[in-house]
């Protein structure tokens, strides 16, 4: 395979040498050779070269992250370029002076998109900056862009490509192609890193020969202890489960209690989430083998490993819902007119996604799928996350969650949330859990135990605040809380009502508000107990308590956040504008913080 390009004497070389390389050594080469072609390094790091980093050639590496996986990116970047001799300046976007854009010489953006195309608000001021008036021509800097995303929505990796793009538009030259990174992003992300970092030009010192450079990225393998990850989850003991709400109701949330054992991986903080790896129900998969009339034996690879297309179907692919991502592969695989023609009309797709699984849409719009198709086109079974609704104080050693059992006719079938319903069905006696831990540092209880707070949840939404509460119950002097609470029925889903009449009593809780939409003539939610509550909240603001929502993206958050503003306008005697001045400036001191789904 070399003969049309090297010489036979090259080609030799270059057989002999490339056998003697490891994984990431090749990954470097690549970024490697790939600054060589572009002009970017010199060839000076020859064979029989040892390089010594000086630490000269600047590097800044900006990221705008909203659950931590941008900046945990970010941090491993830094690492790798100093190591290959970068002076290296790592910035939360949050905290970045937008007039030093212009300054910059040598810039890695790593930036995560939000639900549909949103970007997190840590990173909202440099994004409409450059997209702004005041954007300044940016002729002198070249840069490359990581953008983190999820392509089950219809904008993937939306913030990461227009700041590719703009960026671009302004002048800048991109050096290295843009990495648009799906959920399951660390090995990709760290190939990307060792193929893009090195364009930049390093700063090498080449006055000793010995080999190609390795040494940079520290080729020698290190034993690493096992974590607790999505990949290698902690199976975690039951020890408790109990149906929160009352008799008569036609709904279930559940509260689950898991030992940790105290394994020292699984350690967290209130507003952090527990992710917990599901399986598929039978009778969905049933129905998957019914409608594509495959044979649950026969065999097929999914990451790489060989098993009975029933057991990837159980533990391995997503069933229950259809993804953007999903209808491409299909698309792709069996091309189908009318499906083509309803996905590029986005309100429509929108409406005919919500609700349905992979059994629809192969009912809908059949195809003769075969199995190893199926596996390709169907997406990984992702984990759930719950936020975790105990303190580490009060509860050592264990995990509590509050969890919403989602069951519901949709298209003609009866539908069951994945996770929910797996959590739901598990015995107490012998079961285990797969478990771990998803930092939400986003959504932490103040420093000051002393800072007032106010927590506005519906449904499930009250899980963190249950953690929050207990947390502060413990304290040695905890400041004012205040819980707005909303859910359909008084009677039947006053989610752990006993408890906050405990801390009432107790003083760790000072106020309760609570709705409930289903009890009278005319519906009541928790934004309407803050519009009534108003005149007090911003006098809470104004002592300088912090703001927790947490709940539904799409409305209950949406319809507090409307509020808050229109009280801070109202009670503050402020303008519009002068009033989302006030409600951002309280987001971007992490005053004002959101856990929403």
């Amino acid at each position: 395979m070399f003969q049309n390009i090297f010489s036979p004497e090259q080609s030799e070389l270059l057989k002999q040498f490339s056998s003697t390389l490891d994984k990431q050594q090749i990954f470097w080469l690549s970024g490697y050779f790939a600054g060589l072609s572009a002009g970017n390094l010199s060839p000076d790091l020859a064979v029989n070269q040892t390089q010594t980093v000086t630490g000269s050639t600047e590097l800044t590496i900006l990221y705008g992250s909203r659950t931590g996986n941008g900046e945990g990116l970010a941090k491993k970047a830094q690492q790798l370029a100093t190591e290959q001799g970068y002076k290296v300046t790592l910035k939360n976007m949050a905290d970045y002076k937008t007039r030093d854009l212009q300054n910059e010489k040598n810039l890695l953006v790593i930036v995560s998109t939000h639900g549909e195309g949103e970007p997190p608000f840590s990173a909202k001021e440099v994004y409409e900056f450059i997209f702004g008036k005041r954007a300044p021509k940016l002729d002198g800097l070249k840069y490359t862009v990581l953008g983190l995303g999820d392509s089950s929505y219809f904008h993937f990796c939306k913030t990461g490509i227009d700041f590719d793009n703009r960026l671009e538009k302004l002048g800048a030259k991109r050096l290295h192609s843009r990495a648009t990174l799906d959920v399951n992003f660390a090995e990709t992300a760290e190939k990307w890193l060792l193929e893009a970092l090195p364009v930049f030009g390093g700063s090498v010192d080449s006055k000793q020969v010995t080999n190609p450079g390795f040494t940079l990225l520290g080729a020698t393998k290190k034993t690493e202890v096992p974590t607790i990850s999505r990949t290698n989850p902690f199976r975690a003991p039951v020890l408790d489960k109990v149906n929160l709400h009352g008799r008569g109701s036609n709904r279930q949330t559940i509260h689950i209690e898991l030992s940790t054992e105290n394994n020292p991986a699984l350690n967290y903080q209130p507003g952090d989430a527990a992710g917990i790896i599901p399986v598929n129900t039978l009778e969905l998969i049933n129905d998957v083998l019914a409608v594509t009339g495959l044979d649950a034996g026969e065999i097929v690879t999914v990451n790489g490993k060989e098993k009975k297309l029933e057991a990837a179907l159980y533990k391995e692919l997503e069933l229950s819902k259809i993804t953007v991502d999903v209808v491409k592969r299909y698309l792709e695989t069996y091309p189908n007119e009318a499906l083509a023609a309803l996905a590029t009309d986005v309100e429509k797709f929108k409406t005919y996604l919500d609700g349905r699984d992979i059994v629809d849409l192969f009912t809908d719009y059949p195809s003769e799928v075969s199995a190893e198709n199926l596996v390709k086109i169907l997406r990984p079974l992702q984990p759930r996350y719950y936020s975790i609704s105990s303190s580490p104080k009060a509860f050592p050693g264990e995990v509590h969650l509050t969890v919403g059992v989602v069951q519901y006719h949709h298209a003609g079938r009866a539908k069951k949330g994945t996770c929910s319903n797996y959590l739901s069905d598990i015995l107490i006696d012998d079961e285990t859990v797969p478990v771990f831990i998803e930092a939400n540092p986003g959504f932490r209880l103040p420093e000051n135990d002393q800072t007032p707070i106010i927590m506005v949840g519906a449904g499930t939404g009250i899980a963190p605040y249950r953690a929050f509460v207990q947390h502060r119950e413990l304290s040695d002097n905890p400041g004012k809380s205040w819980l707005f609470f909303g859910n359909r029925n008084f009677e039947t889903e006053f989610l752990y009502q006993t408890e906050w009449q405990g801390f009432l009593k107790s003083g760790a809780l000072t106020k309760l508000d609570v709705a409930f939409s289903r009890d009278g003539d005319k519906k009541v939610y928790v934004q309407d107990k803050l519009w009534e509550r108003g005149a007090e909240i911003y006098q809470w603001l104004e002592e300088g308590a912090h703001f927790y929502i947490c709940g539904d993206m799409k409305n209950m958050a949406r319809a507090v956040q409307d509020n808050l503003l229109q009280l801070v306008e109202k009670y503050g005697l402020l303008s519009k504008e002068q009033a989302q001045e006030y409600v951002d400036n309280l987001e971007k001191t992490k005053r004002l913080q959101l856990d929403v789904y």
